[in-house]
């Protein structure tokens, strides 16, 4: 196992380097002077820059355009920008690695690294809860929607899953907010018939068990007892929920270090990011379903059938671990994609993220510091979180471990 981890942070030292050059690439690419959006405008002229050109020129010399040219250059000279591409990008290469990612350009009383310190961490707990949210859901709909191929349950959840897939994510910001926010009471009220007609229906098939048990002897009413436990869990969450509606903010983030507490931190992340896993919980479920069902054809699964095990022993021992690898692979994308791609949600909810913070402090302001210190984060954070992923296979999956040997 060390030798495997030692290879992959190996090669990972090729692929940093490579994101470190694109990165840094993006100030040539980048429209502007960066010494102008250093200077400003109106930038002030210095005491000493002033005398010198006043004794070179004399007093009776306008030199405020000879004084906005030396402050220029003064700029270019002291960020190193009129050196070579090779040689700013050692000495910025040398800094970074120092976690010393520059000054803010716009607002050269802060860093960089101030900014993402601010701002990542927001970004990073919205994709940790979005991704949990999504797998709690999806893999128990995923087993249940494979489990009960062609029935009600699977042709409800694909139908679905297409639906919410071919919605834009801030189109789903937006409905969430008329429903939690601005109309609670429609979805409390279509959240209780639905749990009612669930609740009726699992009654139903509980009595049916029940009356087959009774007239034929048969061992469908084993399950009779399983069904009421549900239907009662169902009511009383659908009943809770009508009655103690949680109140949802519409913009704003509380961190979960604050006095409000982590209750507080919880409830103002949870439609953030809700928006965000409303997609991959259709996708996982999609992908996870039809892994599941592909792998309950493998002889594996008919010998633990054949060997009396119960169906729910097979789907989640025998099952669910080898269906899995699929649904590590794309939650590991969908992770990194949540961490680069959440600036519309941020901007929705006012989220004060990593996203919000390149965009409106980066790229309109042109601070070019800002964007590379930004994007070289997140794309490290992307490339060791795939390195996670696949280390994390040589757990999950025997055959891996023993084509090593």
């Amino acid at each position: 196992m060390t030798r495997l981890v030692t290879l992959k942070l190996i090669r990972l030292v090729p692929v940093m380097f490579l994101v470190s050059v694109l990165t840094f690439s993006l100030l040539e690419v980048a429209p502007g002077d960066p010494a102008l959006t250093i200077m400003g405008d109106n930038p002030p002229c210095p005491s000493l820059i002033e005398q010198e050109l006043v004794a070179e020129y004399g007093e009776e010399t306008d030199i405020s355009l000879l004084c906005t040219q030396a402050v220029y250059q003064s700029v270019r000279e002291r960020f190193n920008l009129d050196d070579p591409i090779w040689e700013r990008y050692l000495i910025w290469l040398g800094n970074a690695v120092t976690g010393d990612l520059g000054i803010r350009l716009t607002n050269q009383s802060f860093t960089v690294l101030e900014g993402i310190q601010q701002t990542f961490p927001v970004t990073l707990q919205i994709a940790i809860f979005s991704m949990g949210l999504a797998l709690l859901v999806s893999i128990p709909m995923g087993v249940w929607a494979a489990f009960h191929q062609g029935k009600g349950f699977d042709r409800l959840s694909g139908g679905s899953s297409f639906a919410i897939i071919s919605i834009p994510s801030f189109l789903i910001g937006l409905l969430l907010i008329f429903f939690f926010v601005w109309r609670p009471w429609m979805l409390r009220n279509v959240v209780l018939i639905f749990a009612m007609i669930w609740v009726a229906w699992l009654l139903w098939s509980a009595l049916k068990r029940i009356v087959s048990r009774m007239v034929s002897g048969s061992e469908a009413g084993a399950h009779a007892t399983t069904d009421f436990v549900l239907a009662a869990t169902v009511a009383l969450v659908a009943l809770g929920l009508f009655f103690w509606w949680p109140d949802f903010p519409r913009q704003g983030f509380s961190r979960w270090t604050s006095d409000e507490g982590i209750l507080e931190n919880f409830r103002t992340a949870f439609l953030p990011a809700l928006t965000v896993a409303l997609t991959e919980i259709a996708v996982f479920t999609r992908l996870l379903r039809s892994d599941i069902i592909a792998t309950l054809q493998e002889d594996f699964i008919l010998s633990a059938r054949a060997r009396g095990f119960s169906n729910r022993r097979i789907m989640f021992r025998h099952a669910l671990r080898p269906s899995s690898f699929s649904l590590i692979t794309l939650a590991g994308v969908a992770f990194g994609r949540a961490l680069g791609g959440t600036v519309i949600v941020e901007t929705i909810f006012r989220l004060p993220g990593m996203g919000r913070f390149i965009v409106d402090q980066g790229v309109r302001l042109n601070d070019y510091t800002v964007v590379m210190g930004g994007v070289l984060v997140l794309t490290t954070a992307v490339v060791l979180l795939n390195t996670g992923v696949d280390i994390a296979y040589y757990y999950l999956d025997p055959r891996i471990r023993r084509g090593r040997r």
